[in-house]
């Protein structure tokens, strides 16, 4: 059977070369002397070959090979020792997180700068994407962590963690709808500007909502969005918190769809081992007062 060579007897072994005793490596060690010289006793009869020459001490040929090993195998002991610490510690972890634009808007600079103060050292990669892209995304392993709205029902395969409620409704720039134009022809002759609708072929649910729209326009950023229905150009739904900034603004709640209600909050996949990254921003979100 090969031989196999220990951690500890490797450990000795260089400490006595480096103390140039066995004394003196028992003191290094904190051990006794008998216990050094019977653990080189063991690696030479292990080997089968003279590893010190006595009186004086000096490394045989076999020796200085095993010296190099030894030297080799402790460094890069010490270096994953202390990458793991890094770790545990966040300082070579990375955050990959995708958050929606609301989140971002009302949310993302509160929260990246609290977490950036706790764990100034971890890296962040951070994305703003539609909430349904973000769904595919953290399902398909492109980002560790999504935050925004919930679906309706959210897939089997993900954890999720609530953080708020919201409302988002149907609106409209004042004074944008014809005299005497009903519920109807405003949704015929006013796009709805949206950040991103799933083919219908993916999502037939969907259908019947795009079906009520005479136009959809994609826009995925959020304040190019605003920028258009303030000039008049679309209708948008927009939630509770941003609505409350928008005076010119108006809602339109003529139809079931008017209002959506919504929960907010994070997910990831069950089956996949979160970063340090990770579970530091989910602190950073459950000790945040979203009611602010």
């Amino acid at each position: 059977m090969p031989a196999h060579l220990e951690t500890h007897e490797i450990r000795v072994f260089k400490t006595v070369y480096e103390e140039n005793g066995f004394n003196r490596a028992a003191e290094k060690l904190f051990v006794t002397q008998s216990a050094v010289s019977q653990t080189i006793a063991n690696l030479e009869h292990k080997l089968d070959t003279l590893l010190f020459h006595r009186k004086p001490l000096k490394l045989t040929e076999a020796g200085m090979r095993l010296l190099h090993y030894a030297q080799t195998v402790l460094s890069e002991e010490e270096t994953v020792l202390a990458d793991l610490s890094n770790i545990k510690n966040g300082v070579l972890s990375t955050l990959h997180l995708a958050m929606n634009s609301t989140v971002n808007r009302l949310y993302g600079s509160a929260l990246i700068q609290n977490f950036c103060a706790a764990h100034p050292l971890t890296r962040l990669k951070l994305s703003v994407l539609p909430s349904r892209q973000i769904i595919t995304a953290v399902s398909s392993e492109f980002w560790e962590l999504g935050m925004g709205p919930f679906q309706q029902t959210m897939p089997d395969r993900f954890r999720s963690i609530a953080l708020f409620e919201e409302t988002r409704h149907l609106v409209i720039l004042k004074n944008r709808t014809k005299p005497g134009a009903s519920a109807e022809d405003i949704l015929h002759d006013v796009p709805l500007i949206v950040s991103h609708l799933d083919d219908p072929d993916l999502r037939p649910t969907i259908d019947k909502l795009r079906d009520s729209f005479g136009t959809i326009w994609e826009v995925n950023d959020l304040s190019l969005r605003l920028a258009l229905v303030n000039q008049g150009l679309g209708m948008t739904y927009l939630d509770d918190r941003l609505l409350a900034d928008q005076s010119q603004l108006q809602r339109l709640d003529h139809f079931t769809f008017s209002t959506i209600p919504l929960t907010y909050g994070l997910y990831y996949r069950r089956d996949k081992r979160l970063s340090t990254g990770g579970h530091q921003f989910i602190k950073i979100c459950e000790n945040y007062n979203f009611q602010v």
